[in-house]
């Protein structure tokens, strides 16, 4: 409800407010998520949290079945998209009369909030964006206008070769429901290695939107290697990126003792056929119990 809208008993919200004095602890909120220091720019979030690398490093043990991996998944997402919209999303200020307003004049509250007109969509990239994609839905859903979110589905396959060696990535399908103008999009796919499939899909969505503004592209990343960094970076310079976790196992020991991206020629996260080190494997297959 906006300051000037709603009524309390026969007084207007406008007027009771007019009568209140309003908290200023509220009025603007700062918000700035604890991440690791590095060296990749701005627009690159890792986040540094115990409890978050605790539960990823859970979903890479052999030990951890598919179906406890599943909600461990579904954990962390909820955690990423939080933060997320915590540090990214507009807002405003409202003025809202509570339960309590029924029977006491003064039981409003105002302050700063999530704009709930924002406009949102979360684009799922199958398979193994499934899941996060359907946690971020639901909770950007919980705070805006329910008919101001979206999922879209996005079928991106590696290109592999004989002996294993990833090529690239192929788009093979999709299920748009409407236009991603003015919108924020959120890809949230676990796993960043290369960059292949986030650079597919990031491109598809920026032709769909047909030239008009979008209003920001965020990626949220489970795991992401240094060599996805230099090619969202370079390749997409306006994107956001928050991750889980930084991998950077085969990286040269001077670059493993320094802050990450001080020698970017010395840093790698994969291994010779483009899979994340230390990783968790090939995840979308693990999730659903597949037959490798």
């Amino acid at each position: 409800m906006r300051p000037d809208a709603g009524i309390a008993g026969n007084l207007s919200l406008t007027c009771l407010l007019e009568k209140k004095m309003s908290d200023r602890a509220y009025s603007k909120l700062k918000y700035r998520p604890n991440e690791i220091r590095h060296r990749y720019g701005a627009n690159v979030h890792v986040l540094s949290d115990p409890v978050l690398v605790s539960r990823v490093l859970k979903l890479s043990l052999p030990s951890t079945a598919a179906v406890e991996g599943n909600l461990l998944l579904r954990s962390v997402y909820r955690d990423l998209i939080r933060v997320t919209m915590a540090a990214e999303f507009p807002r405003c200020k409202v003025a809202e009369l509570t339960r309590m307003g029924l029977v006491e004049p003064d039981g409003i509250w105002e302050g700063e909030v999530i704009d709930p007109d924002t406009k949102a969509v979360s684009v799922a990239l199958a398979r193994a964006g499934l899941i996060s994609s359907q946690i971020c839905y639901e909770e950007m859903g919980t705070l805006l206008r329910p008919q101001n979110v979206r999922q879209d589905f996005l079928m991106v396959e590696r290109k592999i070769s004989k002996t294993g060696k990833v090529l690239g990535a192929d788009a093979f399908g999709a299920k748009v429901g409407g236009s991603y103008a003015d919108r924020v999009v959120i890809f949230p796919d676990p796993m960043g290695a290369t960059g292949g499939s986030l650079d597919l899909a990031i491109k598809f969505v920026r032709r769909r939107a047909g030239g008009k503004k979008i209003k920001k592209l965020i990626l949220l990343m489970l795991v992401i290697t240094p060599e996805f960094i230099r090619r969202i970076t370079s390749d997409h310079p306006d994107v956001v990126v928050y991750a889980g976790r930084l991998d950077r196992g085969r990286s040269h020991a001077k670059a493993l003792a320094s802050l990450p991206g001080a020698f970017p020629k010395l840093e790698s996260g994969l291994n010779e056929n483009g899979y994340v080190i230390p990783g968790l494997g090939g995840l979308g297959e693990y999730l659903n119990n597949a037959e490798r």
